[in-house]
């Protein structure tokens, strides 16, 4: 075997001891930073009015390229963005400046299930 344990530098404070803790960031399992493929409000304003939205349409459509996460999640924008009459969208998550925008146009946000994509609420 080795002649003194793993990490021991002879005498010298470690490097596990000489690097400062993340304070306030939990670690280890359970918790991990959760991410999503983002599709703007500009992308949902040249929906018809009316329809349906889901990233697939909005693809089909050309309005946003390949999503890097499974998880996606639509959310509003810093300028003022006309959005669709009537629009419901279907995401895994929505921002609360996102839904108010889409509901004060008389939308409707259909939250789906980040594993199995079912609706879970409209």
């Amino acid at each position: 075997g080795r002649p003194a344990r793993a990490g021991f530098e002879g005498g010298q404070t470690p490097l596990y001891r000489r690097l400062p803790k993340l304070v306030g960031r939990p670690t280890g399992p359970g918790h991990t930073n959760e991410v999503f493929s983002l599709v703007k409000l500009e992308q949902l304003a040249g929906v018809a009015p009316n329809s349906e939205a889901d990233f697939d349409s909005l693809l089909e459509a050309g309005a946003v390229t390949k999503k890097k996460h499974k998880v996606v999640k639509v959310v509003g924008s810093a300028d003022d963005v006309t959005v669709p009459a009537g629009l419901t969208v279907k995401a895994h998550a929505f921002t609360a400046s996102a839904r108010e925008k889409i509901e004060g146009a008389g939308g409707k946000c259909v939250l789906l299930s980040k594993t199995t994509n079912e609706v879970v609420e409209e």
